[in-house]
């Protein structure tokens, strides 16, 4: 029943928000506080309208600063959910904003508004004296809690006035405007004083004119969901009617009458109306019982649902496992397997993902000589052969795989992939090693750890050694650092990926393995894949140097390739002059 469901969600509250009123946090604090997070936002992904409803709900019979830790909790989450944040990061700040509450020095910090009648205290003033407990931020430090203990950090802000604040965030990262946004909308809708109060879409404008454009962006995605007429709220109709919104549903508000002395309704259950016959949208109410969760999100609300075929809007994306490549890629490879290829068919194949076609046709345009633009799906294919044509789409279905989820080292991870693949593909023409692109995907393939590593998540900063450069567990301090290798060569399996090549991902980072076998596609491949690395991170690392072991892989993996220093300082400079690789170092 949706009143247990919630009523449970606040009694796990009540107990974590216990620990921490204690005279000293604990350091099993971090993981309670996870646990409630990930429950919570699993809770969401079951019964969004239902979990992003409480936002607008306001629990009276409880403190303010339980209402201001939950219902900051699940904007963060909804924040996060609209941006495609990775799950883990998204955790992380859910549990940032929650901790900011749960600590604060005195429960009265967090309830000022409501101390003293003669004083005048709105969004613009500075929320309370807050200051983040010392003993805790250790806490996150030794756990390496790195996102969490950034946003944890950023509540000092919230000390300072509303367009103070608003205006700092020109200057922080995405992952900490998510978080200040999500408190600052929360604060706004929650101010008890009446004169103050407003509503979500009220808040929403305030917020958008006074953040700098960018983080206005982040607050885009939530004009689609929860829209300004979010779940949980409530409207007046053009008739004089109230209700109050359960869901969204295009041009649509699924809704549940509410009759008062002043206001009746034709309706007695659920209905669907539309979003032009709403007059005023109301800030957000008390709920004093939690049975009427029940009443407009229960049984009742799912048969509603059927009986109309009117399907609520979920404020998830659809994500797609990483160990499991497109379905219209899949196609695509089989028809390239085939002996002899249907280029009509294979052109059919491409054309249903529209990114596939679009990047085939904008590298074939870049690869012909004058430049012209390639419109024909059947000319790329021309353009660039069968075989290069395949491994360019490898790329891009790869790519978007890794790129479909933000965490906060994501485009500096994405810039090294992108500049090693350049660099693989560069040795790979220089010493004739088949095709280009195929040693640029499977460089792609080698950095697949990078994205797939939970640690590598919540981390803000990149922590990196300078031992064997040419071996993936030292590009990224991290527990377990081989799954960096273990991940890239799993995921080139499930991609079906020739055998030879997931031999060359298995061996590459051992010098042994360039020394003590022949010359063959797999040893060639994974000379290719050590070099590729220890240039990449010289390129990108601008303290990068060379141990002994690197200089030995370097003159083995040459000699494997055929190829001399001087080839390898061109590639080098090539390569920093086409790819203009980001570095936030």
């Amino acid at each position: 029943m949706p009143d247990s469901l919630i009523k449970q969600q606040y009694q796990s509250l009540h107990k974590l928000l216990a620990f921490y009123r204690r005279p000293a946090p604990e350091p099993d604090l971090v993981q309670k506080t996870l646990d409630f997070n990930n429950a919570l936002l699993g809770f969401a992904k079951l019964q969004p309208d239902l979990a992003f409803a409480q936002i607008h709900l306001y629990k009276a019979s409880l403190p303010r600063h339980y209402n201001l830790a939950f219902s900051a909790s699940l904007m963060t989450a909804l924040l996060c959910v609209r941006n495609r944040f990775n799950e883990t990061t998204t955790i992380q700040l859910m549990s940032a904003a929650l901790s900011i509450f749960g600590l604060a020095e005195d429960a009265s910090n967090v309830d000022q508004s409501e101390q003293s009648s003669s004083a005048k205290v709105t969004h613009h003033e500075p929320l309370a004296k807050i200051s983040p407990n010392k003993a805790f931020s250790r806490i996150l430090t030794q756990y390496q809690q790195g996102v969490w203990l950034q946003g944890y950090r950023h509540g000092l802000w919230l000390n300072k006035t509303f367009k103070e604040h608003l205006k700092q965030l020109q200057y922080e990262s995405t992952d900490t405007s998510i978080l200040a946004l999500a408190i600052r909308l929360t604060l706004i809708m929650h101010n008890t004083q009446k004169r103050t109060k407003q509503s979500f879409q009220s808040a929403l404008a305030l917020v958008v004119q006074k953040s700098p454009s960018a983080q206005a962006q982040l607050l885009e995605p939530l004009l689609a969901y929860p829209s300004v007429t979010p779940p949980g709220t409530y409207i007046m109709l053009d008739d004089d009617s109230l209700a109050l919104v359960t869901g969204i549903a295009g041009d649509k508000l699924l809704c549940y009458p509410q009759n008062t002395s002043r206001h009746s309704s034709t309706h007695s259950s659920h209905f669907s109306v539309a979003r032009t016959r709403v007059r005023r949208v109301y800030p957000a109410q008390s709920i004093k019982k939690l049975g009427n969760l029940t009443t407009w999100w229960g049984n009742d609300w799912q048969l509603f649902e059927q009986e109309s075929g009117t399907k609520a809007e979920s404020p998830f994306m659809q994500s797609y496992k990483m160990s499991r490549p497109p379905v219209t890629l899949t196609a695509i490879q089989s028809q390239l397997n085939k002996p002899v290829q249907d280029i009509n068919k294979l052109s059919l194949a491409i054309a249903r993902e529209p990114s596939f076609a679009q990047h085939l046709r904008k590298t074939a345009s870049q690869s012909s000589r004058q430049k012209l633009p390639i419109k024909d799906i059947q000319h790329g294919l021309m353009m660039h052969g069968f075989e290069r044509s395949g491994s360019i789409i490898m790329q891009q279905a790869l790519l978007s795989r890794l790129n479909q989820h933000h965490f906060p080292l994501q485009r500096a991870f994405i810039s090294f992939v992108q500049l090693r693949g350049h660099i693989a593909a560069s040795l790979a023409k220089i010493g004739n090693i088949g095709i280009p692109e195929q040693a640029c995907t499977l460089a792609y393939f080698a950095c697949v750890g990078l994205f797939t590593h939970v640690q590598l998540k919540i981390q803000t900063q990149w922590q990196k050694s300078n031992r064997t450069s040419y071996d993936m567990t030292t590009l990224v301090r991290c527990v377990k650092p081989e799954q960096l290798r273990s991940h890239a060569v799993s995921m080139a399996e499930a991609w079906q990926q020739r055998r030879h090549e997931i031999v060359a991902l298995n061996n590459y980072h051992d010098v042994n393995y360039l020394t003590e076998n022949k010359r063959s596609p797999q040893v060639e491949l994974a000379a290719i894949l050590g070099i590729s690395l220890m240039l990449t991170r010289e390129l990108y690392f601008s303290d990068a140097k060379r141990c002994v072991q690197s200089q030995q892989y370097c003159s083995s993996a040459c000699e494997a390739l055929r190829i001399n220093g001087q080839e390898l300082e061109y590639i080098k400079s090539e390569a920093y002059t086409i790819c203009h690789s980001f570095s936030p170092l």
